[in-house]
């Protein structure tokens, strides 16, 4: 008897083979192009995949912190500023999504003061896409998220209706990306290559160029594993993304205790660095310029 294919078991990967690489990737997602459109995994079953035992830890009423356990489909997730405040979203509880907690993403954006309004958002671990979600809410131009797990993608587009019912022209400013984050990384630079080279761009998960007229926003709330696991894959995402921001785009990594922000390779003001165990929370801005009195970075 032939063995089982082995699968991905990482919290955001899907139902994707294992140990592909890019150019494997690419063929796979022109197989199943459809599926990956429509957010339905190739293989999955009615019940949504594979799934491992729920956390089996107690916890307060609407806390959806690190590691969630299954706690059936309308566990508490909100937005909490902006013309969209007090909106609930919808997080499903599912273990291998651990949106960002309430207290946490609040302090965040506290810590970003002004820098939301008129910027691309990109959120790389896209989950419930809350990150994403909060600074549309408080005055983002428009966001990229990309999401692999494909039962998240669809509550991704199920919250990106929710913020259609307040505001019709919301789907037009949001792209959702399905696909491997490390994938449309590389995909990223060499997008970038070709088009310092002055050569044709054509790439399959650029399908909307991030926009190089404004600052980003980037969101990297990974699972933490992968700061250890996937270290130099990180470190290569990150630094890529660094090199194609435009100037004053603001970083917001989130990762726990075992990453060092030192090998990112950027400074990172103290006050910019924070500690909500086990969140670990450090921004940065890219490009800087010297802040007024009147702004936060």
């Amino acid at each position: 008897m032939s063995a089982k294919k082995k699968r991905y078991s990482d919290p955001l990967s899907g139902d994707i083979p294992a140990g592909l690489s890019s150019r494997d990737f690419l063929n796979y997602y022109r197989a199943n192009r459809s599926k990956f459109d429509s957010g339905n995994v190739p293989g999955e079953d009615a019940a949504g995949g594979e799934s491992a035992a729920p956390v089996k830890k107690k916890r307060g009423r609407g806390d959806v912190g690190s590691e969630p356990g299954d706690r059936g489909r309308t566990a508490g997730l909100r937005i909490i500023g902006g013309r969209f405040k007090g909106l609930r979203l919808e997080y499903g509880g599912d273990h291998r999504v651990r949106p960002m907690k309430d207290r946490i993403r609040e302090s965040v954006f506290n810590l970003m003061g002004i820098y939301a309004p008129g910027r691309h958002v990109i959120d790389l671990f896209a989950g419930t896409g809350a990150l994403a979600f909060e600074a549309i809410s408080r005055g983002a131009e428009s966001a990229t998220l990309i999401e692999i797990h494909f039962p998240s993608a669809r509550i991704i587009r199920r919250n990106i209706a929710v913020l259609a019912e307040k505001n019709p022209q919301i789907p037009e400013k949001i792209d959702l990306t399905i696909t491997d984050v490390f994938f449309w990384g590389k995909e990223l630079a060499e997008h970038n290559r070709a088009k310092e080279r002055g050569e044709s761009v054509s790439t399959s998960h650029l399908r909307h160029p991030l926009p190089s007229d404004r600052p980003w926003l980037v969101f990297c709330s990974p699972p933490y594993d992968f700061y250890v696991s996937r270290q130099n894959e990180m470190l290569e995402l990150l630094a890529e993304l660094r090199a194609a921001a435009p100037a004053e785009s603001v970083f917001v990594i989130e990762a726990d205790r075992r990453f060092d922000f030192g090998l990112l390779e950027v400074e990172i003001p103290e006050k910019k660095r924070r500690s909500y165990p086990p969140a670990e929370i450090g921004i940065f801005m890219t490009g800087r310029r010297e802040p007024n009195e009147s702004e936060s970075l």
